[in-house]
């Protein structure tokens, strides 16, 4: 007794099928039919079975997305068959790993790097985001951004008195009557806050220095400017 598989246009196996008896012809084989002495056993996990050379053969069916092991890339893979070198199933977890020996490893010097330019931008983010001063009695929150540092600046440099744009505690932003010394308080309390920030940031910096050191990835992946605020 012989079995029937159908060939789909991708060489993929279909089957066993039964086809239906045609009254006085029996039973016609289409075109794209392969007839076989047993049925094929099920194919592996991941893989199918394609007809190569007109033989049944157990191929790899990684069909689908794929990435570049180069740079992480996804595109379409439509051949069945093993991947070429170059592609890989497997996702890249982050920016910062690399292929190596077959597999994705997190590499030292880029998560280095990757981690060092958070913390810089996320002390930058810090500086600009406002702070406080009690330079008028009450605390108020000025702004910083570069813009504000280079106004507030100007207004010490004048050496005069002057209304300066501050928001009290429940958000009010207007211009407040400042005199000199308060003024150059703002900027002293700013300077502070500043500094604390950028010693904050070094402080981290350090901590993946020393990871780097030793090739500890799990440290730097814990060193996070979050974790650092007091």
């Amino acid at each position: 007794m012989t079995v029937i598989y159908l060939i789909h246009p991708s060489g993929i196996l279909e089957g066993p099928v039964e086809l239906p008896i045609v009254p006085g012809l029996g039973t016609q084989l289409p075109f794209n039919a392969l007839e076989l002495n047993k049925v094929l056993p099920p194919a592996r996990v991941g893989h199918t079975w394609c007809v190569v050379n007109g033989v049944p053969e157990e191929l790899a069916d990684l069909r689908g997305e794929v990435y570049d092991t180069t740079t992480g890339e996804p595109s379409q893979f439509t051949q069945l068959g093993d991947l070429p070198e170059g592609l890989t199933d497997i996702p890249r977890p982050t920016p910062t790993h690399r292929w190596q020996a077959g597999a994705w490893a997190q590499d030292a010097s880029s998560l280095h790097a990757a981690k060092t330019a958070d913390i810089n931008g996320q002390c930058e983010g810090a500086i600009t985001t406002g702070f406080w001063s009690s330079a008028l009695g009450a605390r108020h929150l000025y702004s910083s951004q570069l813009d504000d540092q280079l106004n507030l600046m100007g207004v010490i440099v004048s050496g005069l008195d002057s209304p300066y744009a501050c928001r009290d505690e429940q958000g009010v932003k207007a211009f407040r009557p400042h005199t000199q010394a308060q003024v150059r308080r703002v900027w002293d309390e700013f300077t502070l806050f500043k500094l604390q920030l950028l010693q904050r940031a070094n402080n981290l910096k350090q901590q993946l220095d020393l990871a780097l050191a030793v090739g500890d990835c799990d440290a730097m992946a814990a060193v996070t400017w979050s974790d650092s605020q007091s």
